[in-house]
């Protein structure tokens, strides 16, 4: 097994477990977040804090149910690695569910950079701004 691919699965397994402390670890200081969509939640998020804040915000927009529900498969090409994904969050009478493919680079067995993709998002779109609203 590659060690992208183990640094992938580290990763997502402290995001399942709350582990933030270990998330944190395996960033790259100035990593880079890229978030599809054109709503609140879309953005370049720059550096630990930023993506911090902006992930934190899924939970507080979501009342602490946004989860990745499913981690269908991870691939590695070299320093990319795709890892196909479900995830879902729900806000009072609303939910959104939906495939994704959460890309990385990783540089120096750091998460560098990080592109989503999400299977309808202006679905996606329109949940968060509800959710961040109420």
């Amino acid at each position: 097994m590659s060690k992208n691919l183990k640094l992938i699965e580290s990763y997502f397994n402290a995001l399942a477990q709350g582990d933030f402390e270990t998330v944190g670890n395996l960033f790259s200081d100035d990593v880079v977040w890229h978030q599809p969509g054109n709503a609140v939640q879309s953005g370049t998020y720059l550096g630990k804090g930023e993506v911090f804040n902006h992930l934190g915000n899924f939970s507080k927009w979501s009342n602490g149910t946004f989860a990745i529900d499913a981690l269908k498969y991870i691939a590695v090409n070299g320093d990319l690695v795709a890892a196909t994904i479900h995830f879902k969050a729900e806000k009072n009478d609303r939910s959104s569910a939906m495939d994704g493919i959460d890309l990385f680079r990783i540089e120096n067995e750091k998460i560098k950079e990080v592109w989503l993709f999400s299977e309808k998002i202006e679905e996606e779109d329109e949940f968060w701004n509800y959710a961040s609203a109420n």
